[in-house]
């Protein structure tokens, strides 16, 4: 009867971990990366006011999984496909397919006569576009470089945040819509450019800054 038992006990214990095992490995195949390009507006120590990354998301569940901190000249070089990436391999410009402006166009150089030509200011240019200049301002009312005694701040300093240091409840909720949920998280993807889209619109900066 004893030796019955363990038998049986045997038998189940091997079962319950082939079962685990078989669950685990689904599992694993299961968990896909998806990598894209993002940015929070949340400074760390070796970042900017803004810290940009390549994301790994799960398209399972759609958790962030890793983070690659990116410089912001090579966010917006990934961004408009000059340089193929795990985020951006086909090399597509996401800002045109978006329809955002990113500022002065200047044509590639290197594609005049099929010539391999140097220009000084395409290569300046490349790395430009204006709306990521301009994502500080979603969460400060001025620029966070000045202390808290300042007082003569120029136009292009002052933010669209209804407090000095955060935006108010009302302009976070008005961001859940781009996928996030607090202003620390992480903006990336579709609804990232999507939102880059919109703050070239007067119309929605006004709206944001109503938001108080």
């Amino acid at each position: 009867m004893t030796l019955l038992k363990s038998t049986i006990l045997r038998t189940l214990l091997f079962t319950i971990s082939i079962g685990f095992f078989s669950l685990n490995t689904f599992s694993q195949k299961q968990t896909k990366l998806k990598y894209e390009l993002g940015f929070s507006i949340n400074p760390t120590v070796n970042s900017g006011v803004i810290t940009f990354v390549i994301l790994g998301v799960d398209t399972v569940s759609g958790r962030i999984v890793s983070k690659e901190s990116i410089s912001e000249n090579n966010f917006v070089i990934f961004a408009k496909g000059l340089v193929k990436n795990k985020a951006n391999p086909k090399g597509i410009n996401f800002f045109e397919e978006a329809g955002i402006d990113c500022g002065i166009i200047i044509d590639d150089p290197k594609a005049i006569g099929g010539v391999l030509i140097s220009d000084t200011l395409w290569n300046e240019m490349r790395p430009i576009c204006l709306p990521v200049w301009d994502i500080w301002k979603l969460r400060y009312s001025i620029h966070p470089k000045y202390g808290k005694g300042a007082s003569a701040v120029p136009e292009e300093d002052i933010g669209w945040a209804a407090n000095r240091w955060r935006p108010s409840y009302m302009q976070t909720v008005y961001l859940q819509k781009y996928g996030i949920e607090k202003i620390q998280d992480f903006f990336y993807g579709p609804k990232m450019f999507e939102l880059f889209k919109d703050m070239q619109n007067p119309d929605w900066v006004r709206m944001y800054m109503e938001y108080s």
